[in-house]
């Protein structure tokens, strides 16, 4: 869930609210000034170079002067965008918290105070869960049955002969 910073820590005690134990509690919080400033910095000295072409652009006599530019323009752009779109999920991050919630409802273990009859229909079923697989598993390997059973009885009519 994200949540505005400053209703973050209300948030979290109308949560924790009445609730009696937690197994994992973790509130943390990454310090990413040096990456945002980082960031702005260079988009910064990016969009200056762009400035910078764009008045060569306005300069520029030849045909080849004018591509090689808007060639050079272009990546320029690109590495903007990039950043810009980097920039701006950073801001949102800064803006906004992460809560991770996960509820669970502990339910009692079914072998306990199972009666003598119960626990005898389980094994039953059980058993025939088990014979059921066995079959199953046959018919998987049933082209080495064959194999096998023409091995020995290749084996048993050349020991006759």
């Amino acid at each position: 869930m994200r949540v505005l910073n400053e209703n973050f820590e209300q948030l979290v005690n109308e949560v924790s609210a009445g609730v009696g134990y937690f197994d994992h509690k973790n509130i943390f919080s990454q310090d990413v000034t040096e990456q945002y400033i980082d960031l702005e910095a260079r988009l910064k000295a990016k969009k200056e170079l762009e400035n910078r072409y764009l008045e060569l652009l306005k300069k520029a006599n030849k045909i080849s002067e004018i591509l090689e530019i808007e060639k050079e323009l272009s990546i320029l752009r690109e590495e903007i965008e990039s950043q810009e779109g980097q920039f701006n999920y950073l801001k949102n991050r800064i803006a906004l918290s992460t809560l991770e919630i996960r509820f669970y409802i502990k339910t009692p273990n079914n072998k306990i105070g199972q009666s003598y009859g119960s626990k005898m229909w389980h094994s039953i079923k059980s058993g025939l869960d088990l014979i059921s697989s066995f079959f199953l598993g046959l018919l998987y390997i049933w082209p080495f049955l064959i194999l096998v059973v023409a091995i020995i009885y290749y084996f048993k009519r050349r020991k006759k002969i």
